[in-house]
């Protein structure tokens, strides 16, 4: 069951005549929700990508050096 409200007509006195507005904006998504938290970090991430390259080519780096064999064998 849902209890959005009933959309309303919207009307508009514009130069003394009477027209209808535009349409009421469409409600957002809750921001609270756990898809509406992984869609925004999900926007973050790829709107850092540049970052998040850097960040991913330093840790591939630190991890094959680390991985080295110090006495060449």
């Amino acid at each position: 069951m849902s209890f959005d409200p009933i959309p309303q007509a919207r009307v508009v006195r514009k130069a003394g005549r009477i027209i209808t507005g535009a349409p009421a904006p469409k409600d957002e998504p809750s921001r609270n929700s756990f898809a509406g938290v992984l869609r925004d970090m999900g926007h973050v991430a790829l709107g850092m990508w540049p970052l998040t390259a850097v960040m991913l080519l330093i840790l591939g780096l630190l991890v094959m050096a680390g991985n080295g064999n110090p006495y060449g064998h």
